[in-house]
């Protein structure tokens, strides 16, 4: 009998999300919702492929081990051909987040980059689809606050110009560094975090 506890265990043991698992495993983020909250009782294909996504042997996801049958270990061979290796590569984490500084170059392509380099590598790559999802999470908010914070400077300037008579220059450029130094020292550290081994970076996510 499976555990929806230990299928959890399992998951968090390896900082996957259950969007992560849902890409590793070929199993629907529904489904695997549902099964975590024990709402459903998941098939044996489907436990299976959450096993070999955990790469975690079929009993640690049981309540009670058990022997597998020769049925069950023919579908669990079968089920490891189709879920594909990840393989690691620090190095293209470490460009996935600082290709996130291309803005510096064009607006928007702070996330048009990441979005393609992300698109490219999260099926095979360890831990390229969450980081991945956290860094166009960040860039995305950066590009809607950014985008908020003009507007309201805009209709500031407008207002101070039409009532008081009063303009400001500056306020934009002032605005435009700030942001931007933002950006860069939020990439910068967080590629640090990255040379360090730590794969907890942005807060935000999509």
């Amino acid at each position: 009998m499976f555990s929806a506890d230990r299928i959890i265990a399992a998951r968090k043991s390896k900082g996957f999300s259950q969007e992560v698992l849902a890409e590793r495993s070929g199993v629907s983020l529904r489904t695997i919702q549902r099964v975590e909250q024990g709402d459903t009782t998941p098939r044996g294909h489907t436990v299976l492929a959450l096993a070999v996504a955990l790469e975690v042997p079929l009993e640690v996801l049981q309540n009670a081990p058990e022997t597998l049958r020769e049925p069950e270990l023919q579908q669990a061979a079968e089920v490891s051909a189709v879920v594909p290796a990840f393989r690691s590569d620090p190095q293209f984490l470490q460009l996935l987040n600082l290709s996130a500084l291309s803005f510096l170059l064009l607006p928007l392509l702070n996330i048009v980059v990441p979005l393609l380099l992300w698109r490219a590598r999260r099926h095979d790559t360890e831990h390229v689809a969450e980081i991945g999802r956290r860094v166009l999470g960040f860039q995305i908010l950066w590009q809607v606050g950014c985008f908020f914070v003009y507007m309201l400077l805009l209709l500031g300037q407008m207002a101070a110009a039409r009532y008081y008579h009063l303009v400001l220059p500056g306020a934009f450029l002032g605005v435009f560094i700030l942001s931007y130094s933002l950006n860069v020292l939020t990439v910068g550290y967080y590629a640090q975090q990255l040379r360090r081994g730590n794969l907890d970076l942005y807060r935000i996510r999509l």
